[in-house]
């Protein structure tokens, strides 16, 4: 049923490793294994890498931590396109699972409720003006229930549907299918589907909601994102674009 053309059809499974995208990257810069849709997955990532330098902890042997190297050969100006078809898939395969309310938290974080159940980390690597090479860093909380400190702001597929899974490689194959099925839809220019849907699933989108900057807090609604993957957000009468770090969500 979840048969990919491309993507995880060689798969390195390791034990563990600091780094799944750290992994990739030097299998690149060693020439070795340089083929578009290789994932390298472990059972145990003892420092995953999360967006502008935070860590994405990850409990062992309970858990979806991988990497993906893609080959989109889009221009530097659509390069967040990318991040929004890997987002879409990721949600589709959520949604199949019977995952309900799941959205996208601008950029490409996983939210149910107001909760965290995975996170996206992309790196790419430009040659003559567009990108060349896409490793895509991707966590999974499946089977997790304990988060620590970050209860409040975690979760997982276990703690939202009480069903734990115990065949982790299947499930990775059935993401992956998501994953390479929106991919598809980059690679054939079918930019209009994939913005359309990652507006649809954008979370807190048209909503009066709390955010802050370094100017201070403030109300604003999520009303859209420019062509370069900036956050716009109106504020009064005007409209007001973020990049990310210059934004902070409150809750």
């Amino acid at each position: 049923m979840y048969q990919r053309l491309v993507i995880g059809n060689k798969i390195i499974k390791l034990e563990e490793v600091d780094s799944t995208n750290n992994y990739m990257q030097q299998l690149i810069l060693n020439q070795q294994n340089e083929i578009e849709g290789l994932v390298v997955t472990t059972k145990n990532q003892t420092s995953g890498k999360g967006l502008g330098g935070n860590v994405w902890h990850s409990e062992k042997d309970k858990n979806l931590t991988f990497s993906i190297l893609l080959k989109p050969n889009c221009s530097i100006q659509n390069q967040f396109l990318i991040s929004k078809a890997i987002s879409l898939g990721v949600l589709d395969f959520l949604n199949d699972l019977g995952l309900k309310n799941v959205k996208i938290k601008w950029p490409n974080d996983m939210y149910i409720a107001d909760k965290k159940i995975a996170g996206i980390l992309i790196e790419n690597s430009v040659r003559n003006g567009s990108i060349y090479s896409s490793v895509v860093g991707i966590g999974l909380n499946v089977n997790q229930t304990d988060f620590k400190s970050n209860i409040n702001f975690a979760t997982s597929i276990y703690n939202e549907m009480g069903k734990e899974y115990f065949q982790l490689d299947e499930l990775l194959k059935q993401l992956l299918f998501f994953i390479e099925r929106r991919y598809i839809l980059l690679k054939t220019e079918k930019v209009n589907v994939i913005n359309q849907d990652y507006l649809k699933h954008l979370y807190w989108i048209n909503e009066l909601r709390n955010f802050k900057t370094k100017n201070g807090a403030f109300k604003g609604s999520i009303v859209g994102i420019n062509s370069i993957g900036k956050l716009q957000i109106k504020k009064s009468n005007s409209i007001n674009e973020f990049d990310l770090k210059e934004i902070e969500f409150c809750y």
